[in-house]
Formats: structure tokens, sequence, C-alpha cells
């Protein structure tokens, strides 16, 4: 957080007490400033401030707020308003103790019951006086802070109710033990009798009179589902087709008491979409409890199902298992998640996601069940419009008007969230906090999997446990009631063993356009944070060379860049080949294209030998590549897409589609290996597992590499990997008894497995 100044914190409480308007998380540090610099008059001003918007936030007292009132008490700076709060949250505890269920006393009853019955009043009086003197001492210390207050006459009045109130409890007491003591000799007069039930009603009559002078306990006011509504953030345009929704419904039932008859009655079956988070099991709940409050269910409830609880495994399973659910949903609503699930494309004969539909439907349209529930069903957008395509029956039931998409949120609508879930905690977030939060949130952002609330919520969760971590039980007040931008950070991992760009052998010119990506990207996102104008950047790549050349090692290392400079959110390698994209049949080809896309958002799609996708004009390597040029462009900084092959195959391929033409305009050329270079990366290769060789070695191994036509660097692996082989059969058959076991002889080079 910034530095504090005494000048700065004047201003800003001057600022607030004068009308103006200052964040929580301030004064949560000014307060912490204020102790730690020894600023008295400041710190009173700043807590007083946070107390009284606590309070007035909250109507009641937390441990929190608490902390506040007491610190204030000592500093002797407690401002009236607040004590008389404090006292009125003490005195609404108090009121609960002061409703006695006292036994009814007969005098037909028998000896040993009338026993009972008075161990039961010499309990419940005891505990009462105990009560009563708690009350009396905070009345009494009330009435000293208060003295001057407009509220000294009516803590002298309670007070006195409460010494007289205190007084008839103990004569009851009194009057308790005498008729218990003459119980031992089973005597019990008519007059004691009537004494004691006199005694009763006037100490009722005395706590009624204190319970009079308290304030009211605060009560929890149930929202309607409405107005429950309402207070969901964001959502604006699902909350109005909900609310005409309900005006409608509503208009309906009027018409019904009117005399009005309605012979076509609207479905009240719905289908929520959207991505995850959004909120749809809410706003089925809601929904469930709107139908409920106009009478057009007998209960609020809702049941969840998904397709593990409706598809069964065997003939007649699925069917039992829908109608169980359909049964403990009568009356409510069967919300059922992912719903395209009870049917997938490629189910087989023994798949029973089928049999669900089939008996759902039959349950809501005919049979006991007809008309008694209601079914929402949910789910992605895109996988829900071809699931009620593909199931006529199904889609009949739920009309296009009671679809509902429920949008992403936007950062300040999930930075509100977050703010609720912090307040939720009683934490309070800095405004340096809230950007840190965006950040967390734009990493998160990478595909549709992003899981909104859900996300958020999951994010203020760690902020709160790294909080716990770091200062355990030494954590200062103010600092366990703030989340800041250090309880957002990431923990940083970096795999230690990916090779470098300094590791690479060769690969000059690779290595130069790298290093100018890497230029270009950080200048370009420089330019962005400093609000200049920026120039595009071309990070779609073809490279182009002979197999071995260390094309794919590359790819590695460029998500890894695009990762560093913050390009990419997740930096990973997805390596696809033509088996990975194409299918065998019309319209699984994009299909697989989209899935393999999906796996390499926020990361680096890799296309091994990609020339292979440019076939006839019945191949559907074509769709996959009219795929993924459709598909670029939609994800835009979220993809970078990377083809890899040999210099020609490549050249022809890029040339044939205009669309892909457009989009990779980087070639990066990949030269053969020369064989010092091979000796190099098979140096440093068998240096990776602890092996050593000398000069002698190196020229033997230079020898086989000579020998071998267009050699590249996975030949010269595969060289060392025999010559370990080698070496290991040796010291194994005692042909070497005293070589080193790290060490590679010139005949383990040169001889062949």
């Amino acid at each position: 957080m910034k530095q504090i100044t005494l000048d700065q914190v004047q201003s800003d409480l001057t600022a607030w007490e004068a009308g103006g308007r200052i964040e929580e998380a301030a004064l949560l540090s000014y307060a912490h400033w204020s102790r730690a610099t020894g600023h008295r008059q400041e710190l009173i001003r700043t807590l007083t401030l946070l107390a009284t918007r606590r309070f007035e936030a909250r109507q009641t007292i937390d441990p929190l707020l608490h902390r506040w009132v007491k610190e204030l008490e000592s500093l002797n700076a407690l401002p009236p308003a607040l004590r008389v709060s404090q006292l009125y949250e003490v005195l609404r505890r108090h009121k609960q103790h002061l409703h006695v269920e006292w036994p009814k006393l007969r005098e037909t009853d028998y000896a040993s019951m009338k026993v009972q019955i008075l161990t039961e009043y010499e309990a419940k009086t005891s505990e009462l006086l105990e009560q009563l003197e708690q009350l009396h001492d905070e009345i009494d210390r009330a009435k000293s802070d208060l003295r001057d207050s407009e509220f000294k006459g009516q803590l002298e009045r309670l007070f006195l109710v409460v010494i007289e109130a205190m007084q008839e409890v103990a004569a009851l007491e009194d009057d308790t033990a005498s008729l218990l003591a003459s119980m031992q000799g089973n005597y019990f007069s008519r007059e004691a009798f009537h004494r004691f039930g006199e005694r009763v009603v006037l100490v009722k009559q005395r706590l009624d009179t204190i319970v009079e002078h308290l304030p009211e306990q605060t009560e929890q006011v149930r929202s309607s589902a409405i107005e429950s509504l309402e207070a969901m953030i964001g959502l604006s345009d699902v909350k109005q087709r909900v609310k005409a929704w309900y005006r409608f419904l509503l208009f309906q039932k009027e018409r019904e008491k009117a005399g009005f008859s309605s012979k076509h009655q609207p479905s009240l079956h719905l289908v929520f979409t959207g991505n995850p988070g959004t909120g749809k099991t809410t706003l089925a709940r809601l929904m469930a409890e709107i139908y409920f409050e106009l009478g057009l269910l007998a209960r609020p409830d809702v049941v969840e199902a998904d397709r593990s609880s409706l598809v069964g495994a065997f003939v007649g399973q699925t069917e039992e298992q829908v109608m169980n659910k359909v049964k403990e949903a009568e009356g409510g609503v069967l919300f059922i998640d992912e719903a395209y699930a009870l049917k997938r494309q490629d189910a087989s004969g023994s798949d029973y996601g089928q049999a669900a539909i089939d008996t759902l439907v039959a349950a809501m349209t005919s049979g006991e069940y007809a008309g008694k529930f209601v079914v929402i069903l949910a789910g992605y957008p895109e996988e829900m419009r071809h699931f009620l395509l593909a199931n006529p029956g199904l889609r009949s039931r739920f009309p296009e008007s009671n679809h509902y998409e429920l949008p992403n949120y936007s950062d300040d609508e999930l930075v509100a969230i977050g703010e609720k879930v912090a307040a939720e905690n009683n934490y309070v977030l800095t405004v340096e906090a809230k950007r840190a939060l965006i950040a967390r949130i734009d990493r998160e952002r990478v595909d549709a999997t992003f899981g909104n609330a859900r996300t958020v919520h999951n994010i203020l969760l760690d902020a709160m446990f790294k909080k716990g971590s770091r200062f355990g039980a030494d954590a200062p007040l103010d600092e366990m009631a703030l989340l800041t931008e250090l309880d957002f950070e990431m923990d940083a991992t970096e795999d230690t063993s990916a090779p470098t760009l300094d590791d690479l052998v060769g690969m000059e010119e690779a290595k130069r356009q790298l290093r100018e990506i890497e230029a270009l990207v950080t200048i370009q996102k420089r330019r962005r944070e400093l609000g200049l104008k920026t120039a595009p950047v071309q990070l779609h790549a073809a490279l182009v060379g002979n197999s071995g050349t260390g094309k794919t090692t590359f790819a590695h290392l460029y998500a890894q860049l695009l990762k560093k400079t913050g390009y990419l959110k997740r930096g990973h390698l997805k390596v696809v080949s033509r088996a990975d994209l194409v299918s065998g049949y019309v319209g699984q080809t994009a299909q697989k294209t989209k899935a393999a896309i999906r796996d390499a958002l926020g990361g680096v799609l890799l296309i091994d030998e990609a020339y292979s996708l440019n076939g006839g004009p019945n191949d559907y390597g074509r769709e996959a590549i009219d795929t993924l040029v459709d598909e670029m462009p939609k994800h835009g900084d979220n993809l970078v897409v990377v083809m890899a092959g040999y210099e020609a195959p490549m050249r022809r391929l890029i040339e044939s589609n205009p669309g892909l033409s457009s989009r990779i305009k980087r070639t990066i050329q990949f030269e053969d290996y020369s064989t010092d270079q091979l000796v190099e990366i098979a140096k440093t290769y068998a240096g990776k597992f602890g092996y050593t060789y000398d000069e002698t070695v190196e020229q033997a191994l230079k020898e086989r590499l000579t020998g071998i036509d267009r050699p590249n660097a996975r030949t010269a692996l595969s060289l060392i990997d025999e010559a370990i082989a080698r070496q290991s059969y040796r010291l194994i058959e005692g042909q070497a008894e005293t070589d080193d076991l790290n060490q590679i002889l010139v005949v383990d080079i040169k001889t062949k497995l």
C-alpha cells in the first residue's frame, strides 16, 4: 500500500465528516497507521467512522465492531450514539432470557409432582435473578456513561423497573424454598398455594414491564423471491424478463379470481443456458420460490439431478430412477444440470439416455405427476440448443419464450461479487486488492469453462487463506478485516527442468526471431499500459525445416516466452497431428478440431506435419483447415497457432488457403545441424544423465554421423542411447570391470547394436 501521511488522513477524515465518501479499506489503513504512529486523535476519528458505518450497515454488533467499540472505550472516546447502540445490543440479548415459561402448579397435584414443579421454579428463579443482576449492572454503567445525554430519563425508568422485578423474583425464590421445605411433611396450605400463584403473576407482570422498556429484537425479514432477484449482481436483462413473467403470472391468477377461464395455460417449464458460475442454479431456486408464492407449486423446493442420477446401466433401471426423481420433486422443481448429457451424440445401443428423456416427457404430460412439478433444464448455450433440436418431444415442452440465457459477468460485476463475498466473511478489499482481483480474473478467463462468480468465490477464499497463513495468530486487528493485493498474488511456478534459449544448439535464425517477438510483445504491452496506441502482434507462425531440426523444442520455448511476457495466460503447448483433428465422418472433423483448439486456449497449438491436412477434394483434412481458419480470429489473443513441417509442402499448404495465409504471416526457418552441432547436442544429452566422454569419443561420434544420410538431432540422441545401452551390456558381462559407470568409450559409439 502507498505511504500514508498525516495531512492525507486529516483531509480524508474531514471530507468524510462533511458528507463525502471514503473506502472502508482506507479507513482500516488509517486506523493501523494512527495506532502505529501514536496519532490518538486521528485514531479516535477513524475508529468512530468505522464503527458508525459498520453498525449502520449491519444493525448489529459483530465481533469486529465490538473490538472497535472496546478500543474507543479504552480511549475514553466512545460517542454517545455508539454507546447507546452497544447498550441496545446488550439489552436485546437480555430480552431473550426474560421470556420465561413457568410450569403450572395445581393444588390437586400429587406431592411428588409438586416437588418436581417447585424444583423447576427454584432453578428458573435462580437463573432469572442472575440475568436481572447483569441487566441491572449494565444499565447502571450506561447511566453513568450517558448521564448528560437525552437517554438519561429512559435509563432511569428502566433501572427502577429492573430493581422492582429483582425484588419480586427474589421473593418468589423465597416462597419456592418455603413451599419445598413444607412439602417434606406433606403439608401444603391453601393460603400458601394462593400466595405463590399471586407471586408468579406479579413476577410475570414485572418481566413484561421490563420487556416493554427494552428495544425490539431485530428480526431477519425474509425477502420475497423478486427482491432476492433484484439483490443479485448483474443479469439486468434476465431480471427484466423474469419480472415480466412474474407480472404475467400474477395477471393470470387475478383473471381466475375474477371468474375468467383460460383454456390454454402457459408452460412453466424453463431452460437456463450460460457458462459456469452465471447463476443458473440460483435463478432456478428463485423461480421455485416465485411459483410457490403465486400458488403454482405446493412447495418451493428444488430437487437437483444430473445424468448419473437419472440414467441406469440396464434395462428398466433408467425408468425407475427418473420416476424416483419425479416423485421426489412432486410439488416443486426438478432441476437437471447439463441436461444434454442425458443423450450423448456418440451413444451406443447400451446407452439409456433416450429412455430417460422419454420417461421424463411422459411424466410431464400424463400420469399422476403431470402438472404437479416443474422441470428446469440448464447447461451451456450451444450444447443445449443442439440437444433440444434433437429431441422434439422435449423441445415442445419448453417454448422459446421460456428460454433464458445468462451472460458472463463483466469485470465490474465480478469485483462487486468479490466484495460481497468478502463482506460476508467480514473482510473489505483495498483499491489495490480490487485491481489484483481483476488481474487474477483475467488470468482465469481463458475459455468457456471460466467459472464467473464461482471462480471469484474461489479466488476470495484463496486470498483469505493467504492472509491467514501469512500472519497466523500475530495479525493486527485491522489486518484481520483487510484483504490487500498481497493476498491475491499467485504462487510463481517455474519449470526449472525446461530448456532455455541459451541451451539450444544452433538455430540462430529461430533464436533471433524469438528475441524479436519477445521485444515486440513487451513493448506493445508497455504502450498499452501507458494508454498509447499499439501495433498488431502477429504470433501465428509456420516452422519449416527437416525432421529433427528443433521445431517442437522451439515451440515449447515459444509458449513459455509468451506466458512470461504476459501475452498467454497458461503458456502450455498442445501438440496435435492429422489423426487428432480429422475424422472419417461428416461433421466430426470440425468437432475434433474445435476440441483441440479448446484444449490449447491460453497456450500454443502446434500442428505437426500440418501439410498432411491438405488432401484431395473429398479429404476431411480440408474441413479441419477451414475450421481452424474460422476459429482463430474468434479467440484472438487467447490462442497462438504454430504449424510445423517440411518447407515446400508447408508453403503449398499456406498458399492453398487465403484465410490461412492471411493469418500465418511469420515463417521461421530451421536449418539442418552441422556435424559439430550434432556432436554438441549429443554431449549435452549424455550430460543430462551424468555420462561423460573424451575427445576420442567425439571423433568417433563424428565418424558415425558422417556415415549416416542426412543426420539430425534425433539421430545424435539415438546414438547416445545406443552407446549407453552398449556400455551397460559391457559392464554386466564383465568386459570392463574397471570402467567408470558414467564413462562412455569409443567402443560404445562404434559398436552397432
